[in-house]
């Protein structure tokens, strides 16, 4: 790494750094703004009110989510979660996948998430704090204080000016789009990396100012921990590129500065391979994101939309959701790509004319952090297509340009001498409107059912918000009102899938089975067969075939089943079709379903070698049954039927008979 810096001018130009070539002096710390004085001049008993000021903003605005109760994911991932209650699984942690725990249901068999270090951290939080969510609420609480900090931190390493990063890290703290990784236990995983992402961008710009190799140690250590925080972390060596391109030095040749960013970069290498390593042994796939659930083109026109609606949720501090329903765009000339593109052309324009490199570094970082976010939109239904907690580290960069807009009036002539009591005034009514929204959303986490009511209230005209409140009221033992928000959301929408799922759900659960198809073909006549429909349809035909197995309607039972997999080829559709197959003695069709499942899942995932036993056991290959058996109970060791099967696998080698029809 170079050992002379250069550090920004006040009006971004460049000035060679006075320190020697060991100096531990960041290349930003010497651009100070007109008429404010060096914070050396400050006295030192200010340094730490600097950093304790926004930290104490963030602990403050935060605490009153310790009064929440566990809700959404948090029901699986805490109180169902046999993996976190013992810490001989922690090994495991880094082997397996998130939701591996749910193993006997081939839904989560297509989980994408590998983040280690949150399931240490839940299995600590479970020994210390068992299921009582006022502890594992604090935790978060600790969290997000700790990353407030370090927001300050790296703002003052990068700015130079504490001011600035003090104002930066307190408008952090309180920003109302975090109360959903905040709040909400599940949530951590965004605080949860930011707090291994930002020492490691510390350390690089220490690194960078001079050379010294333990802090290149430190920045590749904890931005490997950040990886097996939460995937996203991999934007991070694209920041960097962009500083060493473009932030520092930018006067420099172009092919030195690439030759000193590919340099730079590459350290990043090693960690990024291990963990994709790691990550190809626990999923069996290393690539980012889930299954892919609608087109390239759609959600590519659909990003300029999203971002335009991420950076609305962080100017308006107003309709914070769980839930933001977004339509796919789905041509070039809609209204929602060419608006959306215009407006972000317009504020880039406008960055680039006003030459302040913090400003673009502000800008980059938002946008570099919120990509893989953006590139994962084909996995996400239109519900959550966008969620706020994608927003927790990109903010700090919206932070950070809002911060150098205070800065800006405060060295205005505009206001004569009381220029910098306006930017102070501003400050404080920021932070105030904020915390009070920021400290009533917390409220809206207080379980699962405030959470979806929520969601219906910010959006009465979203027929999903209906369709999702209407699981969560069924779930809370609440059918009528169940029935009541599903039918809501049919009249606001004849073609939500939801809906039909819904309704055919409840009256099945009733024993009402003719009444729960009629509910499924009517969503067949209503739902458009198309690409972006495609995955719910799917599941409708799937769900419908089930139902007409059960009613012994064998043909169209195979017929929907059949129609499920024509319409969107996947293991949980291959799954059940060849236990509808089991249950007919169709032994070879049935196996011939198992093994395009087994292509796809997991290799944790038991149960398909409970159905691979019966399979062979129905073609008399006891021998083969006998092993898949066995291998179900190696994978499965506290599987609740683990008995049930030792005993049928000693009965059916001593008998040698093939096994009633449909399981053991």
């Amino acid at each position: 790494m170079p050992r002379k810096q250069h550090s920004l001018s006040a009006h971004g130009g460049t000035k060679a750094s006075a320190s020697g070539p060991n100096s531990t002096v960041s290349a930003a710390e010497q651009e100070v703004p007109p008429e404010q004085p060096k914070d050396s001049q400050n006295p030192a008993r200010w340094r730490a009110v600097y950093a304790l000021i926004p930290t104490a903003l963030a602990l403050i605005t935060s605490i009153n989510t310790i009064r929440n109760q566990f809700a959404s994911d948090d029901l699986e991932q805490v109180l169902s979660n046999a993996f976190i209650k013992h810490f001989s699984n922690l090994p495991s942690a880094f082997t397996k996948s998130v939701w591996s725990f749910a193993a006997s249901d081939i839904i989560f068999t297509g989980d994408q998430y590998f983040r280690p270090i949150f399931s240490s951290l839940f299995t600590i939080n479970y020994a210390l704090f068992g299921t009582s969510p006022l502890g594992w609420h604090l935790v978060n609480v600790l969290i997000h204080a700790a990353v407030t900090l370090l927001v300050f931190v790296v703002s003052k390493e990068m700015t130079g000016r504490k001011l600035v990063a003090v104002v930066t890290a307190a408008l952090f703290a309180v920003h109302p789009v975090h109360a959903e990784p905040v709040a909400w236990v599940s949530g951590v995983t965004d605080p949860l990396m930011a707090l291994f992402l930002l020492p490691a961008f510390y350390f690089y710009l220490r690194f960078r100012g001079n050379s010294r190799w333990y802090l290149l140690a430190g920045a590749l250590g904890f931005y490997f921990l950040a990886l097996l925080s939460k995937e996203t972390a991999i934007a991070l060596p694209l920041v960097i590129a962009y500083c060493e391109l473009f932030h520092f030095k930018a006067k420099a040749p172009l092919a030195q500065r690439l030759i000193q960013a590919s340099k730079c970069v590459g350290f990043f290498v090693a960690p990024t391979a291990i963990y994709f390593l790691m990550r190809l042994h626990a999923l069996g796939r290393p690539a980012l994101g889930g299954h892919q659930r609608y087109p390239l083109v759609p959600a590519l026109l659909t990003i300029p939309l999203a971002i335009v609606k991420y950076l609305g949720l962080m100017f308006i501090p107003f309709g914070y959701s769980y839930q933001h329903y977004t339509e796919f765009v789905q041509t070039i000339w809609s209204v929602s790509f060419l608006a959306p593109l215009a407006l972000l052309l317009a504020i880039a324009s406008g960055v680039v004319l006003l030459n302040s490199r913090l400003l673009t570094f502000a800008a980059v970082w938002f946008i570099v952090m919120l990509a893989p976010a953006l590139a994962s939109l084909r996995s996400f239904e239109p519900a959550h297509l966008l969620q706020e907690r994608y927003l927790y580290a990109p903010s700090i960069g919206f932070c950070l340009a809002l911060a150098l807009g205070i800065e800006w009036v405060g060295t205005r002539d505009w206001f004569g001498s009381r220029r910098r009591i306006v930017a102070a005034v501003l400050t404080v009514i920021l932070l105030v409107v904020w915390s009070a929204v920021y400290i009533r959303q917390n409220r809206v986490w207080d379980n699962t059912i405030t959470v979806y009511k929520n969601s219906a209230a910010v959006a009465p005209l979203s027929p999903m918000a209906h369709a999702l409140l209407s699981r969560t009221y069924y779930e809370a033992g609440r059918p009528r009102e169940a029935e009541a928000e599903a039918r809501t959301a049919l009249d606001l929408d004849s073609q939500c899938a939801t809906a039909y799922l819904d309704l055919s759900y409840f009256t099945k659960q009733s024993g009402k089975v003719d009444k729960a198809c009629e509910y499924l073909e009517n969503a067949i006549a209503a739902v458009p067969e198309n690409a972006m429909t495609r995955h719910d349809l799917a599941t409708i035909y799937l769900n419908l075939g089930m139902l007409y197995g059960q009613r012994k309607m064998l043909d169209r039972a195979e017929q929907n089943l059949l129609r499920s997999i024509d319409v969107s080829p996947r293991a949980a559709a291959w799954y059940y079709t060849g236990q509808f197959y089991i249950e007919q003695a169709r032994f070879d069709d049935a196996r011939a379903m198992y093994q395009r499942t087994l292509e796809e899942v997991p290799d944790w995932f038991a149960p398909i070698h409970l159905k691979f036993g019966l399979v062979y056991e129905g073609l008399g290959d006891l021998s083969r049954a006998e092993f898949e058996y066995n291998e179900y109970l190696r994978l499965a060791p506290d599987a609740p039927d683990r008995d049930d099967v030792k005993n049928h696998i000693s009965a059916m080698m001593k008998r040698g008979a093939q096994p009633s029809k449909g399981g053991l």
